[in-house]
């Protein structure tokens, strides 16, 4: 199957040929008629002029009309190469033919002024004629005829045809010469994003930096533009998944190297004691590395998720009392108060609803890692002006001012954490939070608890 697109420059030229074929089938044809015209009216000329020719041979001798055409006369008049030169005079009072060569067909009923030639067609032998004629009056008694003479069209069609053969020539090099200059011009126009092209290819799979747009045309100065954008954010996406694989490497490492240092420990165990702890560290071990799998990949989908296409409406409140139903064990565990707080709307937000309830989800589980046995957790869900605001609030230690920034980052925990956590959690509400435009917001002081709030903006509620 080709290609949906040919190139530019082939593009162009065919466009550009249709074009100059439209002007030239109106430019011929436009010809044509002129020429026609022009043509007509020069042979009409010269025609109206031998009836003139003709007319003034016709008197009156002795009260009778004579149409005197000697065989000199005669010759002249009938002298056209080529063409069938008829004529006809007429007694207008009794329709009586005077002098006659052919036949010009019935005579006319409409004429023009005396003296003044009109014009019409007709056919003699299978052939078109075109004839002129005019009333004359014959002195000294005012006798009206009428003086008829015809020809073939040969010569009319001669000369048009001529200049409708030239007019078609003409108009074709003009566009051959049109269409050749216009595609070297592309060609020319072109070149310097052949030079572009030529230094994309060179360049290794890593080197992203921008290209220059002032080596390329001013119209797609705009599409290298992008381009640039484009490679900036891959870049930064590069950067980023290079340090994110960095940083989890060295985060699997502990767990596993854990996990190694029970295992040994356990088949060196002597007493059935002994090996139940070892056993014990290896479960617990394997959790947290089960956890930060989980939490590597919920961070992969945030990152890899398309919020221009990945945006369904979204019921936040549902998807709340869902959070809290699965994380009601964990807080049975800890004896801890996990409630859900809204004003009995439903809030829609446009979005991943996976990713939303993930969002929502470490929040709680952040809370409830971190929180004091016996604690309280509270998701709020609540519309604000054009806004729906979700909060999750607890009443654990809080965190101190100079780590709230940092609390954010990933594989980031306080020195003071002891629950083991990943540190992604709050990375991830942040990242996907930013997918669908949302805002966050801490407040906490310590030994007050926190309060995260994430804003944004409402979906309308689906019908």
């Amino acid at each position: 199957m080709g290609s949906q697109f040919t190139s530019l420059r082939s593009r162009l030229t065919q466009r550009l040929a249709l074009v100059l074929a439209g002007i030239g089938v109106i430019g011929t044809i436009a010809a044509y008629w002129l020429a026609s015209s022009y043509a007509n009216l020069a042979y009409d000329r010269a025609l109206s002029d031998d009836v003139l020719t003709l007319a003034e041979q016709v008197s009156m001798e002795q009260g009778h009309i004579q149409v005197a055409l000697p065989d000199a006369a005669l010759k002249w008049l009938l002298a056209d190469e080529g063409e069938l030169v008829l004529f006809r005079v007429t007694d207008l009072r009794d329709m009586t033919v005077l002098a006659a060569k052919g036949d010009l067909g019935p005579i006319p009923s409409d004429f023009a002024a005396i003296g003044q030639a009109a014009y019409r067609d007709g056919e003699a032998g299978g052939r078109r004629v075109r004839i002129s004629y005019m009333r004359h009056l014959v002195d000294p008694y005012d006798v009206p005829v009428l003086v008829e003479i015809g020809e073939t069209t040969g010569k009319r069609d001669k000369l048009t045809q001529g200049i409708l053969g030239a007019t078609i020539l003409f108009m074709a090099v003009m566009i051959a010469v049109a269409v050749g200059l216009v595609r070297h011009g592309v060609r020319t126009a072109l070149a310097p994003l052949n030079l572009l092209e030529a230094e994309v290819a060179q360049r290794s799979g890593t080197e992203l930096t921008p290209l220059d747009p002032l080596h390329a045309p001013e119209e797609v100065r705009g599409l290298i533009d992008a381009m640039n954008r484009l490679m900036t954010r891959v870049s930064s996406v590069v950067e980023s998944q290079s340090h994110f694989i960095a940083n989890a490497a060295h985060q699997l490492r502990t767990p596993l190297a854990g996990l190694n240092l029970q295992a040994q420990r356990a088949r060196k165990a002597s007493t059935p004691e002994t090996l139940d702890t070892c056993l014990a560290d290896v479960e617990a071990s394997a959790a947290r590395a089960s956890h930060l799998i989980e939490q590597l990949l919920v961070l992969a989908k945030a990152e890899a998720a398309d919020p221009t296409i990945d945006r369904q409406p979204v019921n936040i409140s549902a998807v709340a009392r869902q959070v809290i139903e699965r994380f009601l064990p964990l807080a049975d565990q800890r004896r801890m108060d996990l409630g859900y707080e809204g004003n009995g709307q439903d809030l829609y937000l446009a979005g991943n609803e996976m990713l939303l309830a993930e969002m929502i989800g470490n929040l709680v589980d952040n809370a409830l890692r971190y929180n004091r046995d016996g604690g309280r957790v509270t998701i709020e869900t609540r519309a604000d002006g054009n806004d729906a605001l979700i909060s999750v609030i607890d009443d654990g230690p809080g965190i101190a001012p100079a780590d709230q920034e940092q609390a954010f980052a990933r594989f980031y925990r306080s020195d003071s954490s002891t629950r083991g956590g990943a540190g992604l959690g709050l990375a991830i509400v942040r990242e996907i939070a930013e997918r669908y435009h949302g805002r966050m917001a801490l407040h906490s002081k310590p030994g007050q608890g926190c309060r995260f709030e994430l804003r944004f903006p409402r979906a309308p509620t689906p019908l």
